[in-house]
């Protein structure tokens, strides 16, 4: 690996550990969860799914059906940051496999 890749696969590894391990308002285990795309405890599925495959069509009624449920407004940012970050993980992942080994993502 060159000192560039280097340098900045130092750089993501802190963002990963900053957003997934991290003390804050939402477990840990939630954030992982969020981020890997992995089951996740209501009301929290739809909403992360909805994140990670199309951002975009996340609305202001996402957020206060989240709100509605009991959430606050800080483990709604975490839980979005997670699944927005394991979403451009998985692409950052396949794009430097398919460069170093010439696969297709």
């Amino acid at each position: 690996m060159d000192e560039s890749l280097a340098r900045h696969a130092e750089l993501v590894a802190a963002l990963r550990r900053a957003v997934f391990e991290s003390p804050g308002h939402i477990d840990p285990d939630v954030r992982r969860a969020a981020g890997s795309g992995a089951p996740m405890p209501q009301p929290w599925g739809p909403y992360t799914e909805k994140v990670r495959d199309c951002s975009y069509r996340v609305t202001d009624a996402d957020v206060d059906a989240l709100k509605a449920a009991g959430r606050s407004e800080e483990e709604i940012f975490e839980v979005t940051v997670a699944a927005a970050l394991g979403a451009a993980l998985h692409s950052l992942d396949a794009g430097l496999r398919a460069v170093e080994g010439g696969e297709q993502p």
